[in-house]
């Protein structure tokens, strides 16, 4: 019965607790994202798909929210003025849709957990808090539970509003062409300080 009172201690850590939430939320997230992709190519799937780097048909929106990952970004930026964070913010709307957008806000109370608040909702409109995000990339990264490619592009993000140092051989490595693409979109529009599209 030993081994009772060791489950029963470990069920009682808030720790514990806090990373068997995670994962049960991890894991119903991604049943939702299985049941969307298999609508996505069902004869009753959505309208709206689009290719992805696959060539894969893949939804549009999401569960979450309507609007595309750029619009989001958008909502995202008003009132942000430092080109790097522009920049960050844009990268992530463009990158599958706005995955990390979306992701920051779906799991805000999550993640906010590890660090403290991934949106900074202390101005007149929400913004991506940078400072925190790379707090958690640094201290929490497996908090985020994603693949290497979408673990790059995020820390490439925080790199542009300096608050991450990225190994470029290991972003090279790890990124498609399309991702690529929107890494040099996101580098020109910090350097030059507009919106390159």
């Amino acid at each position: 019965m030993e081994w009772m009172d060791t489950v029963r201690e470990l069920a009682e850590d808030p720790l514990v607790r806090l990373t068997v939430g995670e994962l049960v939320r991890g894991i119903a997230r991604r049943v939702r994202r299985g049941r969307g992709s298999a609508a996505a190519h069902s004869e009753a799937g959505p309208a709206t798909t689009a290719p992805d780097a696959e060539g894969t048909e893949t939804a549009v929106t999401t569960v979450a929210d309507d609007r595309t990952g750029e619009l989001l970004a958008e909502d995202l930026l008003q009132g942000v003025g430092n080109e790097g964070m522009r920049a960050a913010t844009r990268l992530l709307g463009a990158h599958r849709n706005g995955y990390w957008l979306r992701r920051l806000l779906e799991e805000e109370a999550e993640l906010s957990a590890f660090v403290g608040p991934v949106v900074d909702r202390s101005g007149t409109h929400p913004s991506v808090s940078w400072n925190t995000i790379g707090q958690l990339l640094l201290s929490r990264p497996c908090a985020l539970r994603c693949s290497h490619s979408e673990l790059i592009m995020l820390e490439v993000a925080a790199s542009l509003a300096s608050r991450c140092a990225v190994q470029l051989g290991a972003v090279v490595q790890a990124v498609d062409e399309d991702e690529f693409r929107l890494i040099l979109r996101a580098l020109q529009e910090t350097a030059y300080g507009e919106d390159v599209r």
